[in-house]
């Protein structure tokens, strides 16, 4: 692996905010079963990081950037979406709490998220682990564990807490699966781990079959090692919900080996942490502390900023483009402008008329005005989501490239949707969009009102319904025959998206959707096959070629229909660097923000 990068050397200048790489994220398709991230801008493409028969960790995850200070307190909100409902983590899998859990823990690997990193997203970095290899082309991994990574309270981890977290996370309290075991399953025998430790730093996995992501995902957000006897020890009734692995139920049990950790929740109001004084990195976490304030109204935040009573906002609830147009004016605030936190794809119910006939959901991508949209809604600051894998922008395929079926991922033409429309029989009907009162999904409410006058034009009519964010999620309400609004938001690492893209079920009202669609279409059940294919695949050109057949295939039948998406403001203080707040839970890139001091006098 390559361990050489711009800005180590001692002549390098410091970073300067605006050329570094966007912020990236996480996460999930939300209710739909199907778990997509990507990256974020178009990034330079490095030879692959594949297994060789002997791979070795790059050496350090310290940042190039020369002026930092240490000391202070960052006061931000945003990163959280609302208030947690409960402390364990692995029980509940809460967004929010796993922002918290992610900065206390650290896990095998790190994704590469210095603030001057030039990739490849790919790449992953030491974190507990500071070295490991491969004997056998990926069947069998070996970890070095790096010695002397302490809680606050100074008790080490070693390799059994790593067996004993992952075991933990998917044996005894996530239902039915935990997330990392859901997308790594060739890892796990019978919902147990295949891992040993050889001794105190030495850990051993064994795959059924090699895996390209597998290094990435020992770095993913759905887990983080934990010390046992922090919380067994500590836990209040164990074994009442899950016998002999303890309860987390107070912030003190928040414990890992990573850069923060939490001293106070105040429910409805927000966290406090305090720097790990034991963390292994000496030359990171800049800041003495973190106050994370719960502020779900961009509004509020707003004035929050422009009163200094906040140094940052963002970015997991978004400011729109016209309030990061207006917050840019002023010369106390820097607004960071990044490609969009989330895409908002629409999951078709294809198991019935007339969204199972491909001439109605291409009717749908011709009736939609994109480029007017980005001009004038978005002021001009957005793109066309409509890429068929939009979250992959270092890997889309040119629509050009894609033949007769490309027109419909980027062309404005009502006339041809209502031909296709009169052709299926469908001149004019009517359909239900679902969708949530939850604050990533508000943002899309006057979009959703433009959709429906577009579709007017073209004899659909358009009926949006709001319904509760669990019922959403849970996919307990789904209007028959309708359209299902889901929420891709997005890690900063592409290996991760390939292996998921299009593999979920996307299980809505209680119905397998895309389970069905694999049952009648030759095509889609190809595109599983080549999906599960490049997973596999650790040659960079060879992978590359088989994610532009998927997305072909995605776009001559339109499985999905997604919206332009605005790129999204990031602000903060000017006193504020590298400030690199990733969207949902992998937050450990707060260990590289910092703060100015305070002008004296001011």
């Amino acid at each position: 692996m390559d361990s050489t990068r711009p800005g180590t050397s001692p002549a390098s200048p410091p970073v300067r905010r605006l050329s570094r790489r966007a912020a990236l994220r996480g996460a999930a398709l939300s209710a739909a079963g199907v778990v997509l991230a990507g990256c974020t801008r178009e990034r330079s493409l490095a030879p692959a990081d594949s297994p060789t028969p002997t791979q070795t960790a790059a050496p350090s995850a310290t940042p190039g950037t020369l002026a930092s200070k240490r000391g202070g307190t960052l006061h931000i909100a945003g990163q959280l979406t609302g208030d947690v409902i409960g402390l364990d983590y692995d029980r509940l899998g809460s967004p929010s709490l796993g922002s918290i859990a992610n900065l206390a823990g650290v896990r095998l690997t790190q994704w590469d998220e210095r603030p001057d990193s030039t990739g490849p997203v790919e790449a992953v970095l030491p974190d507990l682990a500071e070295s490991w290899e491969t004997p056998d082309q990926g069947l069998t991994w070996t970890f070095k564990l790096r010695r002397g990574v302490k809680t606050p309270e100074g008790l080490e981890l070693s390799a059994a807490d790593v067996i004993w977290s992952l075991n933990r996370q998917v044996s005894a309290l996530r239902q039915p699966l935990g997330l990392l075991e859901a997308n790594l399953p060739d890892l796990y025998t019978g919902r147990q781990v295949n891992a040993k430790a050889l001794d105190d730093h030495t850990l051993q996995f064994k795959l059924a079959k090699p895996d390209a992501d597998f290094l990435s995902m020992m770095g993913s957000h759905w887990w983080t090692v934990e010390h046992r006897d922090v919380i067994t020890r500590k836990g209040a009734e164990p074994g009442k919900i899950a016998p002999g692995w303890g309860e987390v139920t107070a912030i003190d049990q928040i414990r890992g080996g990573g850069p923060y950790y939490p001293v106070e929740y105040v429910p409805a109001s927000g966290f406090k942490l305090k720097r790990n004084p034991n963390y292994y990195n000496a030359e990171l976490a800049h800041l003495d502390g973190i106050e994370h304030r719960f502020i779900a109204d961009p509004a509020d935040a707003a004035a929050a900023l422009l009163a200094d009573q906040l140094d940052a906002f963002g970015s997991l609830v978004p400011f729109s483009v016209a309030q990061g147009v207006e917050l840019q004016r002023s010369d106390r605030l820097q607004v960071d402008w990044q490609p969009s936190l989330a895409w908002s794809p629409w999951i078709f119910d294809m198991r019935r008329t007339p969204f199972n006939d491909v001439r109605v959901r291409r009717a749908f991508a011709l009736a939609i005005d994109r480029a007017s949209w980005i001009k004038n809604l978005l002021l001009g600051r957005g793109r066309n989501a409509a890429l068929v894998l939009p979250w992959l922008t270092s890997w889309v395929l040119d629509p050009a490239k894609m033949g007769e079926d490309g027109k419909y991922l980027n062309t404005y033409d009502p006339a041809e949707a209502k031909k296709l429309l009169l052709a299926a029989g469908q001149e004019k009907f009517k359909f239900q969009l679902q969708t949530s009162n939850n604050a990533e999904y508000t943002v899309t409410f006057r979009y959703a009102d433009l959709m429906t006058s577009m579709l007017a034009a073209v004899g659909i009519t358009q009926e949006t319904r709001i319904v509760d964010y669990a019922a959403h999620t849970g996919g307990k309400v789904f209007p028959d025959g309708g359209v299902y609004q889901s929420f891709v938001s997005r890690p900063d690492i592409q290996s991760y998206t390939f292996a998921q893209a299009g593999l979920g079920g996307a299980t809505v009202g209680g119905a397998d959707v895309w389970g069905a669609l694999a049952r009648s279409d030759a095509e889609y059940a190809a595109f599983r096959e080549i999906a599960q294919k490049q997973r596999l695949v650790t040659d960079r050109s060879a992978r590359r070629e088989l994610v532009n057949d998927m997305q072909r295939r995605m776009a001559k039948h339109m499985w999905t229909f997604n919206w332009p998406a605005p790129d999204f403001p990031v602000v903060s203080s000017r006193r504020v660097r590298d400030f690199r707040p990733t969207p949902g839970w992998t937050w450990s890139a707060m260990k590289y923000a910092w703060k100015e001091p305070p002008t004296p006098g001011a």
